[in-house]
């Protein structure tokens, strides 16, 4: 008899949350989990063309709730995964800056030797947040971008500019916690650019009990800590979104 399946389909801020879950329920259930990555935008196009393969998905909470609403995924079979917020980075050995409230990240920003950004909607938003506190003539050559939070990490670690300061998605950022970089914490709710994601079974999925036992290890005090290490915040350990 085959080894029990789940493939699923997961947005790029939470594989790695999902691949540090994958063994320990593996090892519980005896259901291998089968991943697959790409951007939220375009799964939400594959499940809507009928096009994604998949028993289960991790998105961002609006996209569930848009594929419950046209019937593609199973409401009473999803949960919350947490919230994934935007924050800073040094590379490792360098003075962590202070970004926990509006005047400690403006007096950050102001006193960058650089600014290290991406162009996606993190990098964005970040540009829209200087603009705001009203530094970006100051701070605009000292701003340097990236494609990619990868490339961001990257520069970080070969670079030796002093003052160095980079923001972006969280969980972009902890996946280079072990590789030079760290996380210094993520900027004040009131300029915060915060997703939630849940993860939830397709409807074309026959594989119901599979996914009811991911759903309840993902909810589980050891999955939730297991997303934590990423950088997904989960306000109790305990609470779910919905209930599988």
């Amino acid at each position: 008899m085959s080894e029990p399946l789940l493939k699923v389909l997961t947005a790029g801020a939470t594989p790695e949350g999902l691949a540090l879950c994958a063994g320990p329920f593996a090892r519980r259930t005896g259901i291998r989990i089968e991943a697959d990555t790409t951007h939220g935008h375009l799964i939400e196009r594959q499940v809507r063309a009928g096009e994604a393969d998949h028993d289960m998905v991790l998105l961002p909470s609006a996209m569930i709730d848009t594929l419950a609403g046209l019937g593609l995924v199973v409401e009473a079979l999803c949960v919350s995964l947490g919230r994934i917020r935007v924050g800073a980075a040094v590379r490792d050995g360098a003075a962590a800056p202070d970004v926990s409230t509006m005047d400690a990240l403006k007096e950050t920003l102001a006193g960058a030797g650089s600014i290290v950004l991406t162009t996606a909607p993190s990098g964005r938003h970040m540009e829209r947040v200087i603009a705001g506190l009203g530094l970006m003539d100051a701070l605009a050559g000292r701003i340097v971008r990236y494609d990619t939070g990868a490339m961001v990490n990257d520069h970080l670690i070969a670079s030796g500019a002093a003052g160095e300061v980079a923001f972006g998605v969280a969980t972009e950022i902890s996946v280079y916690r072990d590789r030079g970089v760290t996380y210094a914490g993520p900027i004040p709710d009131a300029v915060q650019m915060a997703l939630d994601y849940d993860a939830a079974l397709l409807a074309r999925s026959e594989r119901r009990t599979e996914a009811a036992a991911l759903l309840a290890f993902l909810a589980s005090r050891a999955g939730r800590t297991a997303f934590a290490r990423t950088g997904v915040e989960n306000q109790s350990l305990s609470s779910t979104r919905r209930t599988p």
